[in-house]
């Protein structure tokens, strides 16, 4: 799996254009997965000065339905701990040797804080145990830079 988009990191403004993004995954594994999801994290952003940071950090995260290509809302946790596997929604089949392309896009509302923060992108297997070893469980992670600045 790896997440790219033009300049390597996402450059927002508050209440500005939402910046679009891929993330390529491929299973080059020796098995199947029934159900692989691509999941979302950040850590809380510090508040503007205005009180502390909106939900989500004042983000909006999208994915591209690929049948329609419509967007629709996708799952951003924002939390300092680590989110056990299982929570993630149900994902999608991934055959062996298969791989496909998501398209999402971020956009900051006008009350998001300045600044700078990792957003974090797992491959989640959702059919794996509960009691499964995480690295099982999250196959493979990576991150792009997200920055947010005012207009």
């Amino acid at each position: 799996m790896f997440a790219s988009t033009g300049g390597g990191r996402i450059d927002l403004v508050r209440a500005g254009a939402a910046k679009e993004f891929t993330v390529h995954v491929h299973n080059g594994n020796t098995r199947a997965y029934d159900e692989i999801a691509v999941a979302f994290q950040m850590e809380i952003m510090e508040g503007t000065g205005e009180g502390p940071a909106p939900a989500r950090n004042g983000l909006v995260l999208e994915r591209r339905d690929p049948a329609t290509g419509r967007w629709a809302p996708a799952e951003l946790r924002v939390a300092n701990d680590v989110q056990p596997p299982w929570l993630t929604p149900a994902g999608t089949p991934l055959a062996r040797e298969a791989g496909r392309v998501e398209h999402f896009r971020l956009r900051a509302a006008g009350n998001a804080p300045a600044g700078s923060m990792p957003l974090m992108i797992k491959l989640v297997d959702t059919a794996a145990a509960e009691d499964a070893p995480y690295d099982a469980a999250v196959p493979v992670r990576t991150s792009l830079m997200v920055g947010v600045r005012g207009r």
